[in-house]
């Protein structure tokens, strides 16, 4: 063809890099995608049990923010049902967004037990402490999330927080509802 160049005309060279920054883009999102689908409920959680899950949010955590976590798993190869594996861990994640968020700590404990027919999770940190107003309303949705979320389970969830001493998140749930 007379006139026709060799190579791309610079409206051509504009619309395929246009196409290959939607592209990485449309990339970029479905990667964001699987990470929020994993972290909302991890495979690990269904193929290998609570215990498992909760090493692998400490690790995730600690990695993400740099704030160490030690963590204390004593539940004496008691099983823990489906449904209050699901509570624990998604309590666990709320706990650890909002010290990431706000808590300004420089350590996490978290304790996973079973004693007495009985469920804890117990979440502490060594921040600034909740204050007592967003634990009287419902203007933390997350605080919301996760009482609805032990009520649902028929256990109790308790947030208690010192200023300058950090905040401390107990879910206590009976492995056996009903059972005294």
């Amino acid at each position: 063809m007379p006139g026709a160049s060799a190579g791309c005309s610079v409206a051509d060279s504009e619309l395929l890099a246009q196409c290959q920054s939607m592209i990485d883009r449309i990339d970029g999102t479905l990667d964001t995608v699987r990470r929020i689908a994993t972290e909302l409920r991890p495979s690990v959680l269904d193929q290998l049990g609570l215990e498992a899950a909760l090493e692998w949010a400490s690790q995730e955590f600690s990695a993400r923010t740099g704030i160490p976590v030690a963590l204390d798993i004593a539940v004496g190869g008691a099983t823990i049902p489906e449904h209050m594996a699901s509570t624990s861990f998604r309590i666990l994640q709320e706990s650890l967004t909002d010290i990431a968020r706000h808590a300004q700590a420089s350590r996490v404990a978290i304790r996973l037990a079973v004693v007495g027919g009985e469920l804890t999770l117990e979440i502490t940190d060594d921040g600034i402490g909740i204050a007592p107003q967003p634990l009287d309303g419902t203007a933390s949705l997350g605080l919301v999330g996760m009482r609805e979320r032990a009520l649902a389970a028929g256990g109790e969830l308790s947030i208690n927080g010192r200023p300058t001493l950090g905040t401390t998140v107990l879910l206590k749930v009976p492995l056996h509802p009903g059972v005294a």
